[in-house]
């Protein structure tokens, strides 16, 4: 699978566990469900922004290539 599919996948399941708890959360109202859509939001964050750093560097190596074959 490539880069791109698999963050695909792994963001969309932890959108779907982050809707399932905040559902859970309204329904019970227990204060649990708080903490771990919380660890849910920062892991949806850290995917996020490492996929920017990921591209910012993606684009750099290719201009250093380009760079260095003219």
């Amino acid at each position: 699978m490539s880069y791109l599919t698999e963050k695909q996948i792994t963001e969309n399941f932890l959108n779907g566990q982050l809707e399932l708890y905040k559902i859970k959360f309204a329904e019970i109202g227990d204060n649990k469900y708080l903490k771990v859509m919380n660890n849910l939001n920062m892991d949806i964050e850290f995917i996020r922004k490492s996929d920017d750093v990921i591209k910012k560097l993606s684009k750099e190596n290719k201009k250093l290539k380009n760079k260095n074959f003219l």
